[in-house]
């Protein structure tokens, strides 16, 4: 009897491609032959990961999220940590993007969407990450609070001397002055200065940033060309939905700075903008 492993192999190439991960996971346990299939890294360098039902309950007792368990993601993508450079993840835990980040040595990119607790301790792996782009994107009616707050968030920056673009679609509380105080100290302690690569910066903020403190930050980081300041963003997303176009900014009010001017001007940014930098030649703060 004809067996699927009789096919030639480009013909079960074609067929493996269409299987999910978690597909990939189960068929390349049943022989050498299918795992040499399965475990291509052209599989394994983006992922989607969607936990089973495995849920948390509010204080209602009503069912709120469904969450990765560790050992179950661990069986799905330990094998192929090597070769991940894309994630992303819904339903996590502080040790689940802990795994992520310490494992996953050439991850490049990747997107949190929803969480029950999310602290600093999720972002401390205490090694140098090759990370170009994270965004974290709270859940609408689920818990979305992000506890990091400038000292982490400064520290995660020297973590990533890669890191291109940041966004923090959540609940999370960043002040501005601190934040500053936090880059400039990094920057005298270390030869290499944080956030040097950044070029955008997402924040659900409210009240603690100006255009002079914009202003400054892009001081701080000479690549960074936009900073979005979404207030709305708090509040989090439908997960269900593409969360781009939940906060696109083709609507959203615009400003420009001159990261060199002296000037005071404390415009409003509570509001959701885009702060864009200025053409003009900026010189480094003092």
């Amino acid at each position: 009897m004809a067996s699927l492993l009789d096919l030639p192999p480009e013909i079960l190439w074609h067929i493996v491609s269409f299987f999910s991960h978690h597909d990939l996971s189960i068929v390349r346990l049943s022989c050498k032959k299918l795992r040499h299939f399965c475990d291509h890294p052209s599989h394994w360098r983006k992922l989607s990961l969607k936990p089973a039902s495995t849920t948390t309950s509010n204080k209602g007792g009503e069912s709120s999220m469904d969450l990765w368990q560790l050992h179950e993601l661990q069986q799905l993508i330990a094998p192929h940590v090597a070769h991940i450079q894309t994630i992303q993840i819904w339903g996590v835990r502080d040790h689940i993007v802990r795994y992520l980040l310490t494992h996953c040595t050439q991850l490049l990119d990747l997107t949190v969407c929803g969480w029950t607790t999310l602290s600093n301790h999720a972002f401390n792996p205490k090694k140098t990450m090759r990370l170009r782009r994270l965004e974290l994107i709270g859940a609408v009616q689920q818990p979305n609070y992000a506890g990091i707050d400038a000292r982490v968030l400064c520290q995660l920056l020297r973590q990533c001397p890669d890191l291109q673009s940041l966004a923090l679609g959540c609940q999370i509380h960043i002040h501005a002055r601190t934040l500053l105080k936090e880059l400039k100290k990094a920057s005298t302690s270390s030869s290499t200065p944080p956030a040097q690569k950044l070029t955008s910066l997402t924040l659900a903020t409210r009240r603690t940033w100006s255009q002079r403190h914009v202003a400054e930050l892009m001081e701080r980081c000479p690549a960074l060309e936009r900073v979005y300041l979404l207030p709305a963003a708090a509040k989090g997303f439908d997960l269900k939905k593409d969360h781009q176009e939940q906060w696109s900014i083709t609507d959203k009010r615009q400003v420009s700075v001159d990261p060199s001017s002296d000037s005071e001007d404390d415009a409003d940014l509570t509001m959701d903008m885009v702060v864009l930098r200025s053409n003009f030649h900026s010189s480094l703060v003092a």
